[in-house]
């Protein structure tokens, strides 16, 4: 964000000289309100600053934009990248847009996602992480929202390939007063995305406390959940829709339960037969 609002400075005293005060005042609330200027429409902007729409879009022009879009798009995709999914969804639905092909939008989103996540992980972290699983007398999965679906999902594939491993719910007891009876062998499995839930991080932070290790997947290498974690690994989920992408934490947590299920061959049969028998006796 900081480097979209030099490039806007150095633009603005370049044409200093040659802006009109009414131009110089929408600068300055640029300068100054960069978040707000980039999420507002050029009517908000004209009722805010009392200046007319034409020296809003001239000012864009004078610094060198085709008009005001193209000078908001500055700062668009930076602040949008920092917004939780539902305000993210709200900037988009509130720009103006062509007619979409969303089955082609979300698929192209979708590949993108997964191909910045491959090109992000890191293999050590990567096997940490397997290892810690491997070696953990159970694995618990948390998440709010639909990291808590991902949670729940992540204890049914581990279970699948052997792994012992529960999905804590949040409910009647915090993630924390769970976390109370749980082993120093065991690991917590976070889920952590935006809006970055307060009651996942707590819960890290407290298992870093009991020395309790932590493994997290979450969308930044900033977020708050990473200093409290052993290991993390980070997935992009950026979407227009409603809600973060989940595609590219599927790939690696399918990824990551493939590996185990090959590693721990040997139990991971005995668990398919038995799963096998139950199916057969109790169907």
């Amino acid at each position: 964000m900081q480097d979209k609002i030099n490039n806007v400075k150095r633009r603005i005293q370049r044409k200093l000289a040659n802006l009109t005060n009414s131009q110089k005042t929408v600068a300055n609330y640029i300068v100054e309100n960069p978040q707000k200027f980039a999420l507002c429409s050029v009517r908000e902007l004209e009722k805010e600053l009392k200046i007319s729409k034409s020296s809003i879009v001239r000012l864009a022009q004078a610094l060198g934009y085709d008009g005001f879009y193209e000078l908001k798009s500055e700062f668009l995709e930076e602040i949008r990248n920092n917004l939780g999914p539902l305000r993210r969804y709200k900037t988009f639905l509130s720009e103006p847009h062509e007619k979409l092909n969303f089955t082609r939008l979300i698929a192209d989103e979708t590949i993108n996602n997964i191909q910045k996540t491959l090109q992000l992980i890191d293999d050590a972290q990567y096997k940490k992480a397997l290892d810690m699983i491997k070696k953990a007398n159970h694995v618990y999965t948390i998440g709010v929202g639909i990291s808590s679906c991902l949670a729940e999902m992540a204890t049914y594939l581990f279970t699948r390939i052997s792994i012992n491993s529960s999905f804590m719910t949040y409910g009647a007891l915090k993630f924390t007063e769970q976390i109370i009876n749980i082993s120093k062998n065991d690991v917590i499995f976070a889920f952590s995305f935006p809006p970055y839930s307060k009651e996942t991080i707590e819960a890290a932070r407290y298992a870093k406390e009991k020395t309790i290790k932590v493994i997290s997947i979450t969308d930044k290498a900033t977020s708050d959940i990473v200093q409290y974690s052993d290991v993390f690994i980070q997935a992009f989920v950026e979407s227009k829709t409603i809600s973060n992408s989940i595609m590219s934490v599927l790939v690696l947590l399918y990824s990551m339960v493939a590996q185990l299920g090959d590693e721990l061959k040997n139990r991971t049969l005995k668990t398919i037969e038995a799963i096998e028998h139950v199916r057969k006796e109790h169907s």
